[in-house]
């Protein structure tokens, strides 16, 4: 498995407990791969694997393609690898993949992109999993298998632990009614919405706290606001936590989670209610009105909103002051992680495909996308492309 970044995101941890799971139902060995240049200086996936007894490999890419290609070979041979999983429509693993563990046809390899949409870039002839309901009916046409595996949860790990919630609580000094985000703190996708959490705490009941769990490249940016915020309260409102490699104990303290993608999959695994976020400002309490809809977008939104800080404030208000409706949207959400995305069920799910790829990429499928690599080779050969793209697509947002 080829993952996009060794950080804690919510693809990675995705593909890490695909692996523990494969493993343990379906005898599926898998090794995790990942860039050198994307460990984090904390705490990182490795620190995950290492605890669940998942092998690592970590490299230093060469420049070119081929390279890379000749990289991500060396690492499949030494373990005997059947088949080359790529994560993410970013971080260097599918045309090193496509160039050498799998030039012409000669082993399969799979794709998921858990992105919001995928790129023309994508490869259209190899077995491709996406994570959102919507991207199957807009793919209907590609001509290579394309299946739906939505982004698992640990539904017998992640679910309600009241012990859990109240040690965290009092481990961090948090008192009365508790929101929880656990997200990356970066400026694509994630730290908008954060940051109108952020300035909803203004106007939130006294006895609130929104408690922030995880880092990233716009980390000081929100903490200064978090800082306005709660010298405008007269204390603190808003409170970081720093990323933390377990963070199921803060999702057992909430009261309310507030999230997108993965993280808000989690929240309603542990029996919180949740307010979904878009990357834009738009905002939606989960609830039976709501539930198949907000799924189906992979608890996600590029919409934007009018007043969308008075709109969240207007949602999150009437959770805290009602304890019986915040209980009824627990059960509902257990109910439905449980039902819907749960580990086990997605793990199934993917072995079932593998076994497919194996059987069905050959020459004449790696031929079919010899084109569009032809064209790029041809531009990086009259100098239009950069040498080494730093660009990533953001993916179904954790």
């Amino acid at each position: 498995m080829h993952l996009n970044s060794l950080e804690l995101g919510g693809t990675q941890i995705n593909a890490l407990d695909l692996a523990v799971t494969l493993r343990a139902h379906h005898g599926i060995e898998s090794v995790l791969v990942g860039a050198k240049e994307t460990l984090p200086a904390g705490p990182s996936l490795l620190d995950i694997a290492a605890e669940r007894g998942i092998a690592v490999e970590v490299y230093e890419p060469e420049e070119s393609i081929l390279g890379r290609g000749r990289q991500l070979t060396a690492i499949a041979r030494k373990h005997g690898a059947r088949l080359v999983h790529v994560y993410g429509s970013w971080g260097g693993g599918a045309r090193p993949t496509y160039w050498g563990y799998s030039r012409f046809g000669r082993r399969p390899w799979v794709q998921t992109v858990y992105e919001m949409e995928v790129s023309p870039k994508i490869k259209r002839h190899m077995p491709l999993i996406v994570g959102t309901g919507y991207l199957i009916d807009e793919l209907e046409h590609r001509p290579g298998r394309t299946i739906l595996i939505s982004p698992p949860v640990d539904t017998d790990a992640d679910r309600p632990d009241a012990a859990a919630g109240a040690a965290f609580r009092r481990e961090h000094g948090l008192d009365g009614k508790l929101l929880v985000i656990v997200s990356r703190l970066d400026a694509s996708m994630k730290a908008l919405p954060i940051g109108l959490a952020i300035e909803a705490m203004r106007t939130l009941p006294d006895d609130a706290t929104l408690a922030i769990v995880g880092t990233g490249d716009d980390a000081a940016r929100l903490r200064a606001a978090g800082d306005r915020v709660n010298q405008a309260r007269g204390r603190a409102a808003v409170r970081f936590l720093g990323p933390m490699a377990n963070p199921r104990p803060a999702y057992a303290a909430a009261d309310v989670v507030l999230g997108m993608g993965s993280s808000a999959a989690r929240g309603l695994a542990f029996g919180k209610p949740l307010v979904v976020q878009g990357e834009a400002g738009w905002s939606e309490l989960f609830e039976e009105r709501t539930a198949a809809a907000l799924a189906r977008y992979s608890f996600w939104s590029a919409d934007a909103v009018e007043q969308p800080v008075e709109r969240l404030a207007g949602i999150v208000a009437p959770l805290l002051a009602d304890d019986a409706r915040r209980a009824e949207l627990g059960e509902l959400g257990r109910r439905f992680a449980v039902e819907r995305f749960g580990l086990t069920l997605m793990a199934a799910r993917l072995a079932g495909f593998y076994g497919e790829a194996v059987g069905a990429y050959g020459l004449r499928r790696w031929g079919a996308d010899l084109g569009p690599e032809l064209a790029i080779l041809a531009r990086k050969a009259a100098g239009s492309v950069p040498r080494r793209s730093r660009t990533r697509r953001d993916e179904v947002p954790a």
